[in-house]
C-alpha cells in the first residue's frame, strides 16, 4: 500500500498533462456514481419503510379498495373488533392524503381518539406534548419528516390537507410512515371530509402469544354480510401492497445503476489505456532503470484507481448535498418513502468507485506488462 501511495504524485502529474480529457473523464464517473448512489438511498428508503412495517398490528380496510380515499368502514365497528379474542387494543383512524398517485409532497392526516393514540404508536416527543394535543380540539402531532419538509414547528398553525391546525407537537417512531403524517383529532377531520361517524381503516393490536392470522381471519368473517366487508392484513403486507409498484420500478432501477458502473469502467478503462499506450516510451525509460513490471501495473493502476475514486466521490457527495439539505419523501398511497442516504449507501457509493477503478485499471495496466522493452525504448 506505501508503495501504491508513492505513485499518487507522479498519478497526478500524467492526469493534470491531458486536463481535458481527465475533467470529462471525472465528470462521466461523477454522474454514473451519482446515479448509482440516488439508486442506492431510494432502496434502502424501501427497505426501511418494509422493516418498520414489521409489527404486531393489524390493519382492518374495507375489501376491493386500493387507496385510503376509498375506504369506508363504519365505526360502530371499533366495539366487534374489540370482542375478538387476542385483541389488545383498537385505533379507528380516518385518513386523509392529498394524492394516491405517487409524489414528491406527500401530506397524509390521521384523525384519531387521542385516548387511543399511544396504545398503537409508541411516539417519542422532539417537541411539545401528548397533553397539548389532547387539549387543543385543533391541535396536530406532525411527524419529523413532514415537519423537515414544510419547516414547521410547535406552535404555529398551518394548513395540511383540508384543514387548520394548531401544531402541538414534532413526534418521532419506529413505526412505518410515522415520519411523514400528522395525527389530528378524528371529530375534526370527520367534520372538514364531511365523514363524521366513519373511518378509513381500523388498526388492530394484537396481544402477546395471540395469531394474528387467526384474528385476521375472525375480523373478516364477522363483516363478511356486514354493509362493508372487510379486508384484513398484517402492517407488514399492508404496507408491501401498497408500495408494490414502486419496488417494482426500484428493483428496475438497480439495474440501471449497476449498468452505469459498467459504462464507467469502460469509460477508465479506455482512458486510462491512452494514457499508458501515450507514455510508451516514458514507460520504457522508467523500465530501463529498473522499475520492475509489477511496479509499472502499479502506477498504471494508481492513475484509474484515483479517477474513479475521485469521481465517485463527486457523484456522491452531490446526492448527499441535495437529500440532506433539501429532503425528499416519496409518497405512494400514504405511506412515505423517504430518500435520506445514510453512511451505508456512502460506503457501498466508494466501494463501488475503487473496484470500477480497480478492475478498469487493469487490461491497461496488463498491457503496459506485455509490452516487450525494446518497443518502448524504440519509440524513445
Amino acid at each position: 500500500m506505501r508503495e501504491l501511495l508513492a505513485f499518487v504524485p507522479y498519478a497526478v502529474r500524467t492526469a493534470l498533462r491531458a486536463r481535458m480529457r481527465s475533467i470529462l473523464t471525472l465528470l462521466g464517473a461523477a454522474l454514473a456514481m451519482a446515479l448509482f448512489a440516488f439508486v442506492r438511498t431510494v432502496d434502502d428508503g424501501v427497505k426501511l419503510l418494509a422493516a418498520r412495517a414489521d409489527q404486531s398490528v393489524l390493519v382492518v380496510f374495507q375489501d376491493s379498495r386500493f387507496c385510503p380515499l376509498t375506504s369506508e368502514l363504519p365505526l360502530r365497528y371499533e366495539r366487534s373488533i374489540q370482542d375478538v379474542p387476542g385483541v389488545a387494543a383498537v385505533l379507528p383512524t380516518l385518513v386523509f392524503i392529498n394524492s394516491c398517485r405517487s409524489n414528491l409532497d406527500l401530506v397524509t392526516l390521521h384523525g384519531v381518539e387521542s385516548k387511543d393514540l399511544e396504545n398503537l404508536y409508541p411516539l417519542e416527543f422532539l417537541a411539545g406534548s401528548a397533553g397539548d394535543w389532547k387539549s387543543q380540539s385543533d391541535g396536530a402531532l406532525v411527524g419529523e419528516r413532514l415537519a423537515a419538509r414544510r419547516g414547521i414547528q410547535v406552535g404555529q398553525r398551518v394548513r395540511l390537507g383540508e384543514i387548520d391546525v394548531q401544531v402541538s407537537g414534532i413526534v418521532r417512531s419506529e413505526t412505518a410512515g410515522v415520519a411523514n403524517l400528522a395525527f389530528v383529532h378524528l371529530d375534526l377531520l370527520g367534520l372538514a371530509r364531511k365523514r363524521l361517524g366513519t373511518a378509513t381503516q381500523f388498526l388492530v393490536k394484537v396481544q402477546d402469544g395471540a395469531d394474528p392470522e387467526q384474528i385476521a381471519q375472525a375480523i373478516d368473517a364477522k363483516f363478511r354480510t356486514d354493509e362493508s366487508r372487510t379486508d384484513t392484513k398484517s402492517m407488514q403486507a399492508f404496507v408491501a401492497a401498497a408500495i408494490a409498484e414502486i419496488a417494482q420500478v426500484v428493483d428496475f432501477a438497480r439495474w440501471l445503476g449497476y449498468l452505469a458502473v459498467l459504462v464507467v469502467a469502460l469509460v477508465l478503462a479506455n482512458t486510462v489505456f491512452i494514457s499508458a499506450q501515450a507514455r510508451s516510451s516514458e514507460m520504457g525509460v522508467l523500465e530501463t532503470i529498473g522499475m520492475t513490471k509489477p511496479r509499472l501495473m502499479a502506477l498504471i493502476a494508481v492513475e484509474g484507481i484515483g479517477l474513479g475514486l475521485v469521481g465517485g466521490m463527486l457523484g456522491t457527495g452531490v446526492v448527499l448535498a441535495l437529500l440532506w439539505f433539501h429532503p425528499v419523501t416519496l409518497g405512494v398511497e400514504g405511506y412515505g418513502i423517504d430518500l435520506s442516504p445514510g453512511l451505508a449507501t456512502v460506503g457501498y457509493s466508494l466501494l463501488a468507485a475503487l473496484v470500477t477503478g480497480t478492475l478498469a485499471s487493469l487490461p491497461p495496466a496488463i498491457s503496459v506488462a506485455r509490452r516487450p522493452l525494446y518497443l518502448g525504448v524504440k519509440d524513445e
